[in-house]
């Protein structure tokens, strides 16, 4: 009997034992942590750093300070856009030269008023101010020979007919006038 009452002893701490087990395996089935195979190579992955980036905007301050912006802004970008700001800046320089009383450029006036446009603004910035000229000036043209179609009573008389065509000529070149940047022809003769 003695061997009896020990075996059950021993089975039912063997159930409990098994039992405990088991709850211990599934407890921590949830909580699996991968462990890498001995030689295999482990790969830490660091967060990518994100490193704020402030973007570059042009100096109102004087021209001097403007010239040392618009450097550093062209050091920023690459070839096409370096090209995209010189033709924007040009752009805006010629629609806004101010004349003296004998028709000489003034400097300061001009310089202050290119400094407005262009201060405080991005590359981006800067090229919506320009393109918004380039298209300004393309509605102008095509605003003048409108009026101008609109004053010839009879295309086909005689004394209208010279006028007519050099509308619908007008009206062609206008279509044709660039609108962007791209299309926009750089000059350096007439860079300021």
């Amino acid at each position: 009997m003695f061997t009896f009452v020990s075996l059950s002893i021993d089975m039912r701490k063997l159930g409990l034992t098994i039992f405990a087990l088991a709850l211990l395996t599934v407890s921590c089935k949830d909580k699996e942590v991968e462990t890498p195979v001995v030689g295999e190579e482990t790969k830490v992955e660091a967060p990518a750093e994100q490193t704020e980036t402030k973007e570059l905007k042009l100096s109102a301050e004087n021209m001097d300070a403007y010239a040392n912006s618009e450097d550093k802004m062209m050091v920023s970008l690459g070839d096409n856009d370096q090209l995209r700001l010189q033709k924007a800046i040009q752009i805006i320089g010629n629609y806004n030269i101010i004349y003296d009383a004998e028709d000489g450029i003034d400097n300061d006036k001009t310089d202050a008023a290119f400094l407005k446009l262009v201060g405080g603004k991005t590359f981006k910035e800067v090229c919506e101010v320009a393109v918004g000229y380039l298209k300004a000036d393309q509605q102008n043209e095509l605003d003048r020979i409108q009026v101008l179609l609109g004053t010839i009573k009879d295309p086909k008389a005689a004394s209208e007919v010279d006028k007519y065509n050099e509308a619908q000529n007008d009206l062609k070149e206008a279509k044709k006038m660039p609108i962007t940047l791209d299309a926009y022809k750089y000059n350096e003769e007439c860079f300021l």
